[in-house]
């Protein structure tokens, strides 16, 4: 994995992007917030995959791989 993303060393920033996505619920419009999220992961270095069963109503699963089994 990567050396993370600058802005997850300063969490307020980080939560200041994240709040001022209009997530509000109807009608969601996910979207661009997941793909700020998604490549945040991204850059660090995380497996990622956006399932979606409506447009704009996506979800993110990030997978972030141990060293051991499982």
């Amino acid at each position: 994995m990567s050396k993370p993303s600058t802005i997850y060393q300063r969490p307020a920033e980080l939560l200041q992007h994240l709040i001022r996505f209009d997530t509000t619920n109807p009608p969601g419009n996910e979207r661009d917030c997941v793909m700020f999220i998604n490549g945040l992961l991204q850059d660090a270095g995380i497996e990622t995959t956006i399932l979606a069963k409506e447009e704009n109503r996506l979800n993110l699963v990030a997978r972030l791989k141990g060293n051991g089994r499982s």
